[in-house]
């Protein structure tokens, strides 16, 4: 067993697999990339609310919208606050 020689340059199943992997992770590291750096293009304020929103907050957009929300319900928080 020990001098058996195990030949893989043949076999074109496992050259396959290996070049459907190679294209999948390539594609996979590119995708990667190109979330880093839109995240990176983020304001901070949109940050901190991904990253605290706990994962259910996953886009800028989304972001956004949380944060014109809040600005919304301050603002008439304190409307109510200045008229009563």
């Amino acid at each position: 067993m020990e001098n058996e020689e195990v030949k893989i340059e043949g076999s074109i199943d496992i050259n396959e697999a290996l070049k459907e992997f190679e294209e999948k992770t390539s594609q996979e590291q590119a995708t990667k990339i190109v979330a880093a750096r839109e995240f990176s293009n983020m304001p901070k304020m949109v940050k901190l609310v991904i990253k605290w929103s706990g994962g259910a907050i996953k886009e800028q957009r989304e972001a956004e919208y949380v944060l014109l929300g809040f600005a919304i319900l301050v603002f008439i928080i304190s409307l109510f606050i200045f008229f009563s």
